[in-house]
């Protein structure tokens, strides 16, 4: 086998996305049970394309979205391109509902905290009705505007909700704060609805341990920042936030070469 080697093996409802080097490999694992589709990985994902694929205005891309997203065909929740991704497990860090795990060499490890280029932060833990488990990173808080008439497309969109915080009331949608995460379901949800509007304030992260990094700086920008907006770029090695990740994982942007 060719190293380096980077692929995706299934079983079940976990996916595996191994990249298999000289001297140690990384397993970016996805259990899509658990996965609530919050969004919180695609916007932290350090690492950005632009896609023109013959549209006028360009897609932007990360290494880790939903398919839509990804501009890919799959009945995945959400999928990772293995040769845009650097296991660099900022998806992990911060994804709400346990569903990914960045394991190397065997061991469940994220090497950006260990060096503090990521902070560790403050959870609230909430457990939802079936059961699971999903955790609150961001303070912040959100407006709903409903002017929709059908109660049926209210109740529809009301069960957009991940969480189970959304429910309606008459012919209002209203929030449980204390099963709402703050994450970008419901905000993405009502681009489909014509009579319902979703604000969503993130104010800032639950209490954090540890200094400001350029990694730290560019993720909050991304999640703090305007509806946490992705910056697209033309290539790979003038991603800045990429770049910065790298070396402060020890590495640069070129990979080990094959043998």
């Amino acid at each position: 086998m060719a190293l380096p080697s980077k692929k995706a093996i299934k079983e079940g409802n976990i996916t595996n996305y191994e990249y298999k080097m000289l001297n140690h490999d990384m397993v970016l694992r996805y259990d899509e049970e658990k996965c609530i589709e919050c969004g919180f990985c695609h916007r932290v994902c350090p690492v950005t394309t632009m896609e023109v694929e013959g549209k006028e205005i360009p897609l932007k891309r990360t290494a880790i979205g939903t398919p839509d997203e990804m501009g890919v065909d799959s009945d995945l929740k959400i999928v990772v391109d293995t040769d845009k991704c650097i296991w660099c497990g900022c998806c992990t860090w911060i994804c709400p509902g346990y569903t990914l795990e960045l394991y190397i060499n065997g061991e469940k490890k994220l090497n950006l905290v260990d060096n503090g280029s990521l902070p560790e932060f403050e959870e609230e833990v909430r457990t939802l009705e079936s059961g699971q488990e999903v955790r609150k990173v961001v303070e912040g808080s959100i407006k709903i505007t409903c002017t929709e008439k059908d109660t049926n497309l209210i109740e529809k969109f009301a069960e957009e909700c991940s969480t189970g915080a959304l429910s309606k009331e008459g012919n209002d949608v209203v929030v449980d704060e204390d099963k709402c995460i703050l994450c970008y379901k419901c905000s993405e949800a009502s681009k489909n609805y014509d009579n319902i509007s979703v604000k969503v304030f993130r104010d800032r992260f639950k209490k954090v341990k540890g200094e400001a990094s350029s990694v730290w700086n560019g993720i909050m920008l991304r999640v703090l920042g305007k509806e946490g907006k992705i910056k697209g770029i033309k290539s790979f090695s003038q991603n800045k936030l990429a770049d910065s990740v790298l070396r402060l994982m020890g590495k640069g942007t070129e990979e080990e070469p094959e043998v």
